[in-house]
């Protein structure tokens, strides 16, 4: 039997695009809090409590806590070593692992923005690769999409990520290679 792993997300446009994308290897569950840009990794852990248990239930062989570092009072990395002491002080009965966009999940469409924007009519036209890793995603994205447009975590995102190369986002962004190991998504699938 082939276990899927769980991953919990934060908001409403990240459930969309992991689930439309990794529904098959993957079972997404939303967070019910806390994940505001004050929220303290110890409080992070111990409130995932509750979503870990439900992927126990699903039979997930490990868990992977997705959350953006967003407008933090913190460096990406020491955030994400904060996060990972705060997971490992509890005992969840399975693996618990912890994936950071850097700074949130645009930058994971922005990795393949090049690719990206010969595939849909709201970017526009031929749009160069560059690393985005570290911007805000999300303003960039509004930045790179046809004026006609306004940009929906929700509408677009699930989009993009669904059509997303990964072989080239994970070149791209380090913080989504992360992501893709977690999760054992294999190196040649794109």
């Amino acid at each position: 039997m082939n276990e899927k792993i769980g991953v919990i997300v934060d908001g409403s446009g990240d459930y969309a695009s992991l689930n439309r994308r990794f529904k098959e290897t993957c079972k997404i569950v939303k967070t019910d809090g806390p994940r505001g840009h004050t929220a303290k990794p110890d409080d992070i852990a111990s409130r995932s409590r509750k979503q870990i248990s439900i992927l126990k239930a699903f039979k997930c062989k490990k868990v992977v806590v997705v959350l953006d570092l967003e407008k933090r009072n913190v460096k990406y990395f020491s955030f994400l070593k904060d996060l990972e002491n705060a997971f490992r002080k509890s005992e969840f009965g399975v693996e618990v692992e912890i994936a950071v966009p850097n700074i949130m999940i645009e930058n994971w469409y922005l990795a393949d923005i090049k690719n990206l924007s010969k595939k849909k009519k709201f970017l526009k036209n031929d749009l160069k690769q560059k690393n985005y890793e570290g911007t805000h995603g999300k303003n960039e994205l509004k930045k790179l999409m046809e004026k006609k447009y306004s940009y929906s975590e929700t509408v677009h995102g699930p989009q993009l990520f669904s059509v997303l190369c990964l072989a080239t986002a994970r070149e791209n962004s380090p913080s989504f290679k992360n992501f893709l190991h977690l999760v054992e998504i294999d190196e040649f699938k794109t």
